[in-house]
């Protein structure tokens, strides 16, 4: 089997067992939990205090939480994983609080149904974060609108919590006589749901239910309907019944239990996928390579080609004339912006002419502007951008699994400073360690941009 299928199915079989072990392990288990915890408070809770209601949901939010901390200190998230999540962190963290203060209202205050209080303000922020999510998903992936199918889905999830806003204003007088805080909050409880529904549709539609490396955000996706649907049979309940409400707290409870634990597993699951995903090792193998690399242009100079940059495009692009298969190829920060430009067009050409020639580059954000990249690539090309330090500093190229070439910069003397260095092998160790790296954040970053 050849290195890049070898690395490729080991990175598979690792995150579909533990995806497997997440769905069987823990979301079944603890929802089946759930399930029977809430339906002895529903049994033993005669008197319908509440008091037990939101035990469970803080426990959950607490442990989500947790995990949240612990990929934020410990894991050492890169700048755009945190751009990435730091709406669904900012969510969970309202969702805490929020849940905190209704138990504290059940628990110490006696109040069945604390409805509205304070905790609605975080309840209706942790909304807001999380509508930017979506929102931000759909910016990035505009295709999902191009499909009118999820489009009008999308509006008739967006119509009922819109229809029960209408009626919440025009009928505030029968509803609300009473109390103009409940009104604001109401209304302000169906507008946010009808705006965060509309993109959720069309995400959990499009989104394939079998990929493991977006898993996370299909979770965040179902989470956000479970809440909302939670949301607007509670508002309305409150609006038209107080007594059947409090009755069925605990009903809305275990509804709420079970969003907060698919939004908790997506954290978990990511941070699954990071440790699964872990490229250190074979980022310092490559920079061992490098190494090996100057000291024979020291050593052996007659077997190392020096090179300019016209140099190295035209050697790059006569490998890739040369290629049967497929071509992988890691950028580093070794030549310049305009560079990178004049091969990707290059590049765009060579495929439009071996069409069955399969192109992957990983380039650093570092480099060049992800929307000129692009457009650069005419869709021709299959480019990811990676925001991760390397230990090497070399652009390394695969051909057909076969061969690897190491492109970096000559020694620091004065006569070949400005010039590069190129390396071949075909040694199957060091070509897996390469595939394996390559693999490692082609997942990764699949994983932190939705897919694309």
């Amino acid at each position: 089997m050849q290195p890049q299928r070898i690395a490729k199915t080991t990175i598979l079989d690792a995150t579909s067992y533990e995806l497997k072990l997440l769905l069987r392990g823990i979301i079944l288990p603890a929802s089946l939990v759930l399930f029977f915890v809430y339906m002895i408070i529903m049994i033993i809770d005669v008197d319908k205090t509440g008091y037990y209601n939101s035990l469970p949901t803080s426990f959950i939010l607490s442990v989500g939480t947790l995990i949240a901390i612990k990929l934020l200190l410990h894991t050492k998230l890169e700048k755009l994983e945190i751009r990435r999540f730091r709406f669904v962190f900012l969510a969970l963290f309202c969702y805490l609080i929020g849940e905190l203060i209704y138990l504290y209202y059940q628990v110490f205050l006696g109040i069945v149904v604390p409805y509205p209080s304070i905790g609605d303000l975080f309840y209706l922020s942790a909304t807001g974060f999380l509508s930017f999510h979506l929102y931000h998903i759909l910016h990035l992936k505009k295709r999902l609108l191009k499909n009118k199918a999820y489009h009008y889905l999308g509006l008739i999830g967006s119509s009922f919590p819109i229809y029960l806003l209408i009626d919440t204003i025009y009928n505030y007088q029968s509803y609300y006589s009473d109390s103009s805080i409940e009104l604001i909050i109401n209304a302000s409880y169906y507008a946010s749901d009808a705006i965060v529904i509309f993109p959720c549709i069309p995400i959990i539609l499009s989104l394939k239910k079998k990929d493991p490396f977006i898993f996370h955000w299909l979770l965040v996706s179902l989470s956000i309907l479970v809440l909302v649907s939670g949301d607007l049979f509670y508002t309305f309940l409150a609006s038209i019944n107080e007594e059947l409400l409090t009755i069925t707290d605990w009903l809305w409870a275990f509804v709420y239990a079970i969003g907060y634990l698919l939004l908790s597993a997506s954290i978990l699951w990511f941070s699954k996928l990071k440790a699964i995903l872990e490229y250190e090792r074979y980022s310092k193998h490559l920079e061992s390579e490098q190494y090996d690399s100057l000291n024979e242009i020291q050593d052996r100079e007659n077997t190392i080609f020096l090179l300019d940059v016209n140099d190295i495009l035209r050697n790059l692009i006569n490998l890739i004339e040369n290629s049967k298969e497929r071509i992988d190829i890691l950028f580093v920060e070794v030549i310049q912006k305009d560079d990178i430009i004049r091969f990707l067009e290059i590049l765009k050409d060579t495929k439009r002419i071996k069409k069955s020639v399969n192109i992957r580059i990983l380039l650093p954000y570092s480099k060049l502007d992800k929307e000129i990249i692009f457009r650069r690539s005419n869709k021709l090309i299959s480019i990811k951008h990676f925001d991760r330090p390397l230990a090497t500093n070399t652009i390394t190229a695969i051909i057909d699994s076969e061969i690897m070439y190491m492109l970096g910069v000559g020694t620091n003397d004065d006569q070949n400073k400005n010039k590069f260095f190129i390396k071949q092998t075909t040694n199957k160790m060091k070509i897996y360690a390469f595939d394996a790296l390559f693999e490692k954040i082609w997942f990764l970053e699949k994983s932190i941009d939705f897919g694309g």
